[in-house]
């Protein structure tokens, strides 16, 4: 029997599951973000290459635009691929139990690889609706002092085609490495392997890019242009990615040392286990606040009413906000994901007397702690970032106002996203048969 027809009859036997719908969300928003992102860049390339902008002024807000969807592509990416987690995290069993009964490698590998095409086809279908729909609103946005139009905002034919086919291939990647358990034996599922421990190399690298940051840009020991500085700043703002896992993980260590909660040290140490998961979920939004923080500074710098610096502040909070809703569906569907790659430990503890709302309280933990840090990381390299001018951009009270509540409020959000999560602990704990 060939690999579609098992496939095509096990999805007649089993139908679509919640986790299902919950993965071809994750790709919608995944595909509407980044057609989101890729018609803003569209909108500043059409205005410069029609003359309607100022060239000098036109390829900054273009290059400022690149650096946007570069801080928000990763963001992209883990949302992808934990929505193939979360539809293979019900499946491994059964893919399991294929194996057992006679199923090819090929086999699994082809029907795993068939669910989470289908998955992300349906995902790109709905997430390129949405792009539609949000399009008129987006128009409202002025930039440049002139307001989007529909057509700015829609790219060609062939960006809308890449995009989706760039979903579509984080589907498959994600699907064959989530393979690898399976592949080991047929009895792969039940193996827990440990990740790889986190290298020093990252605070090196890290503290390499932060001294050439400070020689450049802060101390000006070599003169440079603005260009030079737009990107040293990005790449500054990007490499928090190498020590952002690092730092998680040591205040996890410390948490789990002084925790006097069950729930507190459980949290601690998942974290502890997989700081790179923990940081994921996380890393966008920390890096958008960085971001953002720095870009609170154009209106504290600029001349009263300079409309370059409206739009900093305005493009500042557009990434802010769109990471903030990534990160939010991007925490609920990863910890739906974890509680059903978990749903044996959480059988064990149900069993062992473990207390649900002990085990919900973790959950929430596992999300806030790291949360907390990669937040409150990122709001003090943005302090870094505006060192020279720092008087200034304190001295700006209502820019500082807008950067901090967007940063509140994206944790608010991921924090309520992450409670979406609850009921299904509930439901994994109590199960007579693990699924």
């Amino acid at each position: 029997m060939t690999a579609v027809r098992l496939w095509a009859r096990l999805l007649r036997a089993t139908g679509p599951r919640a986790t299902d719908m919950l993965s071809a969300i994750a790709f919608a928003f995944a595909t509407a973000a980044l057609l989101a992102v890729l018609g803003g860049v569209n909108a500043f390339r059409l205005r410069l290459e029609t003359g309607a902008v100022a060239p000098d002024d036109g390829a900054l807000v273009l290059t400022l635009s690149f650096v946007a969807a570069a801080l928000l592509l990763p963001a992209v990416w883990t949302l992808a691929q934990a929505a193939v987690r979360l539809a293979l995290a019900r499946r491994d069993d059964r893919l399991a139990a294929l194996r057992l009964a006679g199923a090819t490698r090929s086999q699994v590998s082809v029907m795993a690889v068939l669910d989470a095409v289908a998955q992300a086809l349906v995902g790109v279908v709905v997430g390129a609706m949405l792009a539609l729909a949000v399009t008129p609103g987006i128009a409202r946005i002025e930039f440049q002092g002139l307001p989007f139009t529909v057509a700015e905002l829609l790219p060609p034919v062939w960006v809308w085609l890449a995009a989706a086919g760039a979903v579509v291939a984080v589907a498959l990647v994600a699907a064959l490495a989530s393979l690898r358990r399976v592949h080991v034996t047929p009895l792969g599922v039940a193996q827990r392997v440990r990740g790889k421990r986190l290298s020093l190399w990252r605070i090196g690298g890290f503290l390499a890019v932060v001294a050439v940051y400070l020689a450049l840009v802060v101390y000006d020991v070599v003169p440079v242009e603005l260009s030079v500085v737009i990107v040293m700043v990005s790449v500054l703002v990007l490499s928090y990615a190498l020590i952002g896992p690092l730092v998680i993980q040591g205040i996890a260590w410390l948490v789990a040392k002084g925790a006097r909660r069950p729930e507190t040290l459980i949290a601690a140490r998942r974290v502890i286990d997989d700081p790179r998961g923990a940081f994921n979920i996380v890393g966008a939004m920390s890096i958008a606040v960085m971001a953002g923080g720095a870009a609170s500074l154009a209106p504290a710098t600029a001349a009263p009413g300079d409309p370059f610096a409206v739009d900093i502040s305005t493009g500042a909070t557009l990434t802010i906000a769109i990471a903030g809703v990534l990160g939010a569906v991007l925490a609920g569907i990863a910890q739906s994901a974890k509680v059903l790659d978990q749903r044996r430990e959480h059988q064990a503890m149900h069993k062992l007397g473990v207390d649900l709302p002990v085990m919900q309280g973790a959950i929430m933990r596992q999300v806030a702690l790291p949360l907390l840090v990669g937040v409150g990381g990122a709001a003090g390299m943005a302090l870094l970032l505006i060192l020279p001018t720092f008087m200034l951009w304190i001295g700006n009270a209502s820019s500082v106002l807008m950067w901090a509540l967007m940063a509140v409020g994206a944790v608010v959000v991921t924090l309520g996203a992450t409670a979406c999560a609850l009921p299904l602990v509930r439901r994994v704990a109590t199960e007579a048969v693990p699924a």
